[in-house]
């Protein structure tokens, strides 16, 4: 492991992405690899990963919108919006052809990037790869489908899927999250959620991701898969409750991946519940 130093600000930088802030770690030399995170997530997610792989390569890792200190929509964030924003982001660095590495909507994010333009990217990390509506289990399902006609019913639904983002209730997501018990988070990770308990101006918004997650179904049916896709590794969680672990056998009988990891002991996270893993 090399110095936590990696995570001082002066490796942070905000950038205007599409008319809105984002906010980037980019730290390291060398072949550039960008790590996208999942829904309701941080770049510090991939703490573990930043600090393994920034000795070797050139580490990109960015808040999503509607998390870590980017900016908070107004809209749906759907798919388009996300590529799009990558796209323009890899241009403003001068990030050529780097290897994407995505867990839940970062991987559907990263695919999507790759299937469009294969010529950008170096080679895919996907971890349970966000298909939408059709992915979540029964009890997700339900309350992220719910569209209450009446302005009180569609103020408790943003509330009530919102509320999911603070940090001091984020141990009744457990469940749907973990294998087991809560793994051991990098101290760069414990300080962010604990920054987040202080400011709710940090907490992630779920609700315009969730107005937008039926433009990630595309990837719970078949696709067309380009010839000059890039390498692909894909991952699943062998206990993911969130994307049942059925939904790799979907994806990999039409992305057809160069290497299958079903990973044990691991559920929606595992950058952090199997960090050794996901290092190698």
């Amino acid at each position: 492991m090399i110095s936590s130093e990696i995570f001082s600000e002066k490796h942070q930088s905000r950038f205007t992405i599409q008319g809105r802030t984002w906010n980037v770690l980019d730290v390291g030399s060398g072949k550039p690899m960008i790590f996208l995170h999942n829904g309701g997530g941080s770049l510090w997610n991939w703490a573990y990963q930043i600090q393994y792989f920034s000795s070797k390569y050139r580490v990109i890792a960015p808040d999503l919108p509607g998390s870590g200190l980017s900016y908070r929509s107004t809209e749906p964030l759907t798919l388009e919006v996300y590529l799009n924003g990558v796209l323009e982001l890899l241009e403003t660095l001068n990030c050529s052809k780097p290897i994407v590495i995505g867990n839940c909507i970062g991987a559907s994010i990263g695919l999507e990037l790759a299937l469009r333009h294969p010529e950008k990217v170096a080679a895919l990390l996907l971890f349970n790869v966000c298909g939408g509506m059709p992915m979540l289990n029964p009890w997700l399902r339900f309350v992220a489908a719910l569209r209450p006609r009446t302005v009180m019913g569609q103020m408790l639904h943003r509330r009530v899927i919102d509320i999911t983002g603070n940090p001091s209730l984020q141990h009744l997501c457990r469940r749907w999250v973990y294998a087991g018990e809560e793994p051991p988070w990098h101290p760069m990770q414990s300080q962010w959620i604990q920054q987040q308990q202080m400011d709710a101006r940090r907490w992630p918004s779920i609700y315009w991701l969730v107005m937008g997650l039926n433009s990630f179904d595309v990837f719970s049916g078949s696709r067309q898969k380009p010839s000059s896709l890039p390498p692909v590794l894909l991952g699943w969680g062998k206990q993911n409750r969130t994307l049942h672990m059925n939904w790799a056998e979907v994806v990999a009988e039409w992305l057809k991946p160069d290497d299958l990891w079903i990973i044990e002991r691991a559920g929606h996270l595992p950058m952090f519940e199997q960090p050794q893993r996901e290092s190698e």
